[in-house]
């Protein structure tokens, strides 16, 4: 098997997590001879200097085609860099740049079948708009790239979760909450339970929109005019879809797991309880896509860069998630969508 990491923001948190999880020989050989990390090898022997200088890591070997930390080696694709003076745990244009190319290395390798995985390593949307990329996220763009509409996932050991939104303003959820929305997600959140998470006759659980799933109409009409209709439309093509479900108390009282997932309205609604229950081992997976994507939950965390404060478990579950899809998919059996 074959993994494609990439740098994500080169100023943020991603590699040094990745760097320490090398020092710290949390990724085994055999995992490590899969990986191939598309960064400026300028830019990965500069960020080793500073947490070696930090006392975080023991020195890092650099070359075109791989990196050694401590006993841990991983390949290495180099990825175009301007010319500048790295700021770590600042964003720049200059590292939004680093990130977007990484990108779009990584899009270009998974459409060519280089790889059997991608894993990317957090951005900051604000550096990568200032260089000029024109999406919300990575979620869109792979999903741009890959000429479909993406589904974003988090899944942890206990729960997996996928959304009808996802970056946008709250106030703008509402009209994106469609009747064709709503079905789409359920039919590619359920394709993706049994293709890529192995899932036999998956159970999903979507929630409502608004307080107590509108209260019958009292509360908002966007369950009884869209949501309900949507789950019955699904439930005639054979998928086992129930609710809607106030979201307050379907994770309170742990209603959850009783689902193979459950399909949220909008981003923090879904990925508070899900981030709570992951506890800093939660990933994001790009469903719906022709190759495998998954990403660490957290973000570049500028601020604590060098500290050593930040952990590496979202990093190794993103690893150890890519491997798993990448492995259903290569078993799976031609799946026929339900009708």
């Amino acid at each position: 098997m074959a993994i494609l990491l990439t740098c994500g923001d080169p100023h943020g948190i991603g590699l040094e997590l990745l760097f320490r999880a090398l020092a710290d020989g949390a990724l085994d050989d055999a995992t490590c001879r899969q990986l191939t990390l598309c960064v400026p090898s300028v830019v990965a022997a500069s960020y080793g200097d500073l947490l070696t200088r930090a006392g975080l890591i023991p020195p890092v070997e650099v070359t075109a085609t791989a990196l050694r930390v401590g006993s841990r080696s991983i390949s290495l694709v180099e990825c175009p860099a301007p010319e500048y003076t790295p700021t770590f745990g600042i964003p720049s244009i200059e590292s939004g740049r680093i990130a977007r190319a990484a990108l779009e290395y990584g899009a270009a390798a998974m459409r060519g079948g280089q790889y059997d995985a991608l894993v990317t390593l957090p951005v900051s949307k604000e550096a990568l708009h200032w260089a000029g990329f024109p999406f919300a996220g990575q979620t869109e763009f792979f999903g741009h790239v890959a000429g479909c509409e993406p589904l974003m996932v988090l899944a942890c050991q206990e729960l997996r979760v996928a959304l009808v939104t996802i970056h946008v303003p709250l106030e703008q959820v509402p009209p994106q909450v469609t009747f064709e929305r709503e079905v789409q997600v359920i039919e590619q959140f359920h394709r993706a339970l049994v293709e890529d998470f192995g899932v036999v006759s998956p159970r999903i659980a979507v929630l409502g929109l608004n307080p107590h799933a509108g209260e019958h109409g009292l509360l908002g009409e966007h369950e009884e005019r869209i949501i309900a209709p949507a789950i019955a439309h699904v439930r005639q093509r054979g998928i086992a879809a129930h609710g809607p479900f106030a979201a307050d108390g379907f994770f309170a009282r742990g209603h959850w797991q009783r689902y193979s997932g459950v399909v949220a309205q909008y981003h923090d609604q879904g990925l508070i309880p899900l981030k709570m229950l992951a506890q800093g081992k939660g990933v994001n997976i790009t469903a719906g896509l022709p190759f495998v994507r998954t990403s660490p939950d957290h973000g570049t965390a500028f601020d604590i860069v060098g500290t050593g404060r930040a952990t590496y478990a979202s990093v190794l579950a993103a690893i150890a998630m890519a491997q798993y899809l990448a492995t259903n998919r290569r078993r799976r059996i031609g799946y026929v969508s339900p009708s």
